[in-house]
C-alpha cells in the first residue's frame, strides 16, 4: 500500500480548511498497512483467531499446522499473546544465488557463466563435468535415469532443445505457468540434466527427469512463502531430490521446518551454499545452512575456492561453480 505523499496530504489539508463542508464528508478512516506473515500453531490452525484478527490467508500448508497471512502491523503485536501459536515471522524475500555484486573489474571472471547456444555447436562439455568425472560415470550406466529432480528456482525454459522437462508447478502470484522468464532456473537445469545429445553442453544427469518448481518472478524475486509451498508439492508428487539454488541470510523458522519435513519424508535437499564469502568466514546462507541440507560451495578450476562462495561450519561439499556454460533462456539450437 503507498502511503499518501506529503505534497498531496498538504494540499488536501489546505482544501479542507478552505472548504470544510465539502471535503468532510470524503475523509475516512485512513486503511490500516497489512504485511504477510507466517504463522506456526502448536497443534492445529485457529481459524477463528485469524479472523478476529481481521487477517487474510494467503496459503495454508498441509504438512504442518502454518498458514502465510496478510495482517495489519497493529494486529501483529498481538500475536505474542496467544499461546496456540507457536512462533510468528515476516514472510521474507528470497532471491537466487547467482546475483552476485562484485566490483565492475571482477565481471570477467564470469564472462561465459550463461552461454549463447548458438555458439554451443556443436556439444560443449564444460569443465566442471570433467572435473569430477560425470561422463566416465554416464559410460558405465549411471546416468540418473528414473531420479526426479525438481529445481525450486525461476521456473525451466521447457521448450529448450537441450532439455527435458517432465512437468512443474508456479507459486508465483498472478502467474500458473511454469515457464522460465527470469534465466537462472534454465541455467541451472542445464548443469544438473542438459541431455547428452551432441548438441548445447552436457549435464551431471542427462537423463534425471527435471521438473521446473517456479517461486521466483521475471525479476528473480520470490517469497519464502511460495518456497515452502513448493517444497510440499514437491513431496507430494514424489520428487527425490530438490535443488535449491536460492539465498536469505536470514533464518526463517516456518522454512526450516518445512524443509525437516521432506528430510523426514525421504527426500535429498541440496542448495547453493551462498555467494556471500568475499573473504569472510561462517557465512552460509539459508536454507544451505540447515542440517537437512547438503550445503554446496564453489571451486574454479584449479580447485581453488571462489572469492565470493560462501564458507563455514555448515559447508559439507565443493563443486565446480565458476565460470560453468550452460543451457540459457529463450535461446535453442536449431
Amino acid at each position: 500500500m503507498k502511503k499518501i505523499g506529503f505534497l498531496f496530504f498538504s494540499f488536501t489539508l489546505v482544501c479542507f480548511i478552505a472548504s470544510p463542508f465539502s471535503f468532510a464528508q470524503n475523509l475516512g478512516p485512513a486503511e490500516e498497512t497489512k504485511s504477510k506473515y507466517l504463522i506456526s500453531f502448536h497443534t492445529s490452525i485457529d481459524y477463528e483467531l485469524i479472523k478476529n484478527l481481521e487477517s487474510k490467508i494467503i496459503v495454508e500448508y498441509q504438512d504442518m499446522p502454518v498458514v502465510a497471512v496478510e495482517i495489519s502491523e497493529n494486529n501483529v503485536s498481538k500475536l505474542k499473546d496467544y499461546p496456540q501459536i507457536e512462533f510468528f515471522e515476516p514472510d521474507l524475500k528470497i532471491k537466487p544465488v547467482s546475483e552476485l555484486k562484485v566490483p565492475a573489474e571482477s565481471i570477467l571472471l564470469f564472462k561465459g557463466l550463461f552461454l549463447d547456444q548458438k555458439k554451443a555447436s556443436p556439444q560443449i562439455v564444460p569443465w566442471g563435468i570433467e572435473k569430477i568425472n560425470a561422463l566416465k560415470v554416464q559410460e558405465k550406466g549411471f546416468t540418473s535415469k528414473g531420479i526426479k529432480i525438481g529445481i525450486i528456482d525461476s521456473g525451466i525454459d521447457y521448450t529448450h532443445d537441450d532439455l527435458v522437462v517432465c512437468g512443474g508447478t508456479s507459486f508465483v502470484e498472478g502467474n500458473t505457468d511454469y515457464m522460465d522468464d527470469y534465466g537462472h532456473g534454465t541455467a541451472v537445469a542445464g548443469i544438473i540434466g542438459a541431455t547428452n545429445n551432441h548438441i548445447g553442453v552436457a549435464g551431471i544427469a542427462p537423463d534425471s527427469e527435471l521438473f521446473s518448481i517456479k517461486v521466483l518472478d521475471s525479476k528473480g524475486d520470490g517469497d519464502i512463502s511460495a518456497v515452502i509451498s513448493e517444497i510440499e508439492w514437491a513431496v507430494k508428487n514424489k520428487i527425490n531430490i530438490i535443488n535449491l539454488s536460492l539465498e536469505t541470510t536470514t533464518d526463517s523458522k516456518t522454512l526450516k521446518k518445512a524443509v525437516k519435513e521432506a528430510y523426514k519424508k525421504g527426500v535429498l535437499l541440496v542448495s547453493a551454499a551462498g555467494n556471500n564469502g568475499f573473504n569472510k568466514d561462517d557465512t552460509i546462507a539459508f536454507p544451505a545452512a540447515y542440517k537437512e541440507v547438503i550445503a554446496v560451495g564453489a571451486i574454479n578450476s584449479r580447485n581453488e575456492r571462489t572469492f565470493y562462495s560462501s564458507s563455514g561450519k555448515d559447508l559439507e561439499l565443493m563443486a565446480p561453480g565458476a565460470s560453468i556454460y550452460s543451457t540459457s533462456l529463450n535461446i535453442n539450437i536449431r
